[in-house]
């Protein structure tokens, strides 16, 4: 027998072998979230045996019915990719053995498929095609399957981009760098799942009508597995463990300003007293053991670390590490700054990082320092970050802020 392998086969050995590594680097890697690298690993085994498993179908004969048992493993990504995702962004989950259910419908599509065998045209689970002939009897009696297929990678993605949905919120509560943790590829990843199964969803539907195109889903099931080492490759592995701690949203009344805080941070707190209200000091939160005069405390004892010793300089800075230095807990920390100044710590941070850059950049001693060593020294650990942040709140370019200070610093030249 000889076999010609086509160039899509090829492409799909490739990336079959370029995910080998990947899986045992994360099965065995001892660093980051281990559950969830363990959860990937399994759902990059069970996208190359999908994906080999289309090679004999490309290459060979037709398939004798019993082979097709192994595409049951098509209900398997949509529930691992959504156990993935639970796991990067809520550090409390834990298996539980009701979460088995979600693994029970590829085995449940493995026993109808033994139910229907032998095929035969009057079988109850076959669909007819619209079209006048080309329909095989394969294709009508696996229409079952391929939409449990499609609903189920649907519906656990779009599960997976519902609980991603927070995430955002709850890491700016504990980073003031969010770009290694913030899980943009991840949903990336899930909306590019969404987008090809709809592609396959399309074709379907057109092969209802007529002949089926050399380029089938088949296809996209089998270069998943490429599309899952590049994507990881580039993002996953530069993914740091995410630690948060459950903290419950509480505000608090503007204490008296001391004189360690700035006239810049009085007035957001003005606004937002206005904003709520009469201002009225709300009851003990029912979840919290934190007091509202030990809440003041800690505000009185954060802005006078943030004076002193400008921790927001430290690229990096995490709410525990600022908690540490305080000998405080993390949530309570979290609490007071979600309460006075009505920001979450990545704002909170980053504010006086942009304060303390537009401080540099009017001081005449630091002139000579570039724009990007401003950034730096400042506390932001790339150029993007900087700008960004920079031009979010003062609505300018760092350049673009040195240079009107400078001018309007400069005399005017008198003519004669």
């Amino acid at each position: 027998m000889v076999i010609t392998l086509y160039p899509i086969s090829l492409l799909i050995f490739a990336s079959i072998f370029i995910c080998l590594p990947l899986i045992l680097l994360l099965w065995m890697a001892p660093w980051g979230n281990r559950r969830a690298n363990h959860c990937l690993a399994l759902l990059l085994v069970v996208s190359c045996v999908i994906a080999a498993a289309q090679l004999p179908m490309t290459e060979l004969p037709p398939l004798p019915t019993s082979y097709f048992y192994i595409f049951s493993l098509q209900l398997l990504p949509g529930p691992l990719l959504f156990f993935f995702t639970l796991l990067l962004t809520h550090p409390g989950f834990s298996w539980q053995r009701q979460h088995l259910l979600h693994l029970l419908p590829a085995p449940l599509m493995a026993l109808v498929w033994w139910l229907q065998q032998p095929l035969s045209e009057s079988g109850l689970l076959n669909l007819p095609c619209a079209r006048a002939s080309g329909c095989e009897l394969l294709y009508q009696a696996r229409f079952l399957h391929r939409f449990s297929t499609y609903l189920s990678l649907i519906g656990y993605c779009s599960a997976a981009l519902w609980v991603l949905r927070p995430h955002l919120s709850r890491i700016k509560q504990h980073y003031s760098e969010i770009e290694q943790v913030h899980l943009r590829w991840l949903k990336v990843l899930l909306s590019c799942y969404v987008v090809a199964t709809l592609l396959a969803v399309g074709l379907e539907w057109h092969g209802f009508f007529h002949p089926r195109p050399q380029f089938s889903t088949g296809v996209l099931q089998g270069l998943s597995p490429l599309v899952l080492a590049l994507t990881l490759g580039y993002f996953g592995l530069q993914q740091r463990h995410i630690q948060l701690e459950t903290t419950a949203p509480r505000t608090y009344p503007p204490i008296v300003a001391s004189a360690s805080e700035t006239e810049q941070q009085a007035q957001p707190q003005q606004q937002a007293q206005q904003q709520d209200g009469a201002g009225n000091a709300p009851g003990k939160y029912q979840t919290s053991s934190l007091t509202e005069s030990a809440a003041a405390e800690i505000w009185e004892q954060l802005q006078q670390r943030m004076l002193r010793d400008k921790p927001h300089l430290k690229p990096g800075l995490k709410i525990a590490d600022l908690a540490l230095t305080l000998d405080v807990p993390v949530h309570h920390l979290s609490e007071c700054i979600n309460g006075f100044a009505r920001q979450s710590f990545y704002d909170f941070i980053n504010q006086r990082r942009v304060e303390e850059a537009a401080r540099l950049l009017t001081d005449p001693q630091h002139r000579h320092l570039s724009v990007t060593d401003i950034g730096l020294q400042a506390g932001f650990n790339s150029n993007s970050t900087f700008f960004t942040h920079f031009k979010k709140r003062l609505q300018m370019t760092p350049k673009q802020f040195r240079q009107r200070q400078s001018e309007a610093s400069t005399p005017p030249q008198k003519t004669i």
